[in-house]
């Protein structure tokens, strides 16, 4: 049984992994847009990646430094030209990615799509009822997609606390945590390196960096609250 305390710990940990993973969703799923960049650069979220600081010099503290730094950047319009501009080179083409944004390229020596990581990737996604959109002609394994997924699992975990209902909140903090040790963090950590040889880092390639990092953290901050739960 949880204390009123130990549950509203929970809830403002599990509010905080939504909110960064719906925005890390929108900001790897597709070229930005102005609102997208004011979210990016908002005190909300400098405080959500604050809130997984250990000290002034971790990730998330130079994460906050780094957005709060691009404020007023952003309100220019050659900003936004820029960054949708970087995010077209790095992940869309026409030229060879730097960083292809798909599990099964760093799962595979021949670094092709639709390998048996997609098809993994795709069971797990059934498991929780839950299938992309583009679904089958799309591989299931992109980094917004997986990132999509966790916001899903993580909506319906902070649903469950607040309805109290705690083996349902286990059972998704349970796939949450199955996801990132074999999945997400298998091969984002690949992914991020490769992401350090772009051209351009106006703004991508440090938000990798910071998603690498959030990962990493997320994964404790879940076994965390799955011990709580014991």
């Amino acid at each position: 049984m949880l204390t009123n305390e130990m549950k509203e710990i929970m809830e403002v940990l599990l509010a905080n992994r939504l909110f960064l993973y719906s925005l890390m969703h929108k900001l790897f799923g597709g070229t930005p847009d102005q609102e997208l960049l004011n979210i990016l650069t908002s005190d909300s979220t400098c405080e959500a990646y604050g809130l997984l600081a250990e000290d002034e010099d971790d990730v998330m503290a130079r994460a906050c430094k780094f957005l709060t730094e691009l404020r007023d950047d952003i309100q220019r319009p050659e900003f936004l030209d820029r960054a949708k501009n970087e995010y077209t080179v790095l992940f869309i083409g026409p030229a060879k990615l730097v960083a292809p944004p798909w599990e099964s390229v760093y799962r595979n020596k021949q670094e092709m799509l639709f390998q048996e990581c997609t098809l993994a990737v795709r069971e797990f996604y059934r498991k929780f009822n839950m299938l992309p959109e583009g679904y089958p002609r799309i591989p299931d394994d992109g980094l917004a997609l997986e990132l999509h997924f966790m916001a899903k699992l993580a909506e319906k975990a902070l649903t469950a606390l607040q309805e109290d209902r705690l083996d349902w909140l286990k059972y998704y903090l349970q796939g949450q945590n199955i996801f990132l040790a074999n999945h997400l963090l298998v091969w984002i950590p690949m992914f991020v390196e490769r992401m350090g040889g772009a051209t351009s880092d106006y703004l991508y390639p440090q938000m990798c960096l910071i998603l690498d990092d959030f990962l990493k953290k997320d994964k404790k901050i879940v076994e965390e609250l799955l011990s709580n739960l014991e």
